[in-house]
């Protein structure tokens, strides 16, 4: 499979809350796959550092400052180990 041939970035109903938390941050890797880290997760043992989407609930969610649109077409950041 060629990067070309990859289906798309998942819209905001396949992420779930995520696209809109302040805790989210998208994160492509080299490969081009996208994942969802949960920033909050360092420090809340609740929460999963790459939850499965979509996230339909969560105790950390909180609604990020203008977050009318879906943050899934901001600027990919690449994944470093």
């Amino acid at each position: 499979m060629t990067l070309e041939d990859r289906p798309p970035a998942p819209d905001a109903a396949g992420v779930g809350l995520c696209a809109t938390c302040a805790h989210a941050r998208r994160v492509t890797s080299a490969r081009r796959s996208v994942f969802w880290l949960c920033e909050m997760a360092a420090t809340d043992p609740r929460l999963t550092r790459y939850p499965r989407l979509p996230v339909l609930r969560c105790p950390g969610y909180e609604r990020a400052t203008g977050a009318d649109e879906a943050r899934t077409g901001e600027e990919p950041r690449e994944w470093r180990p």
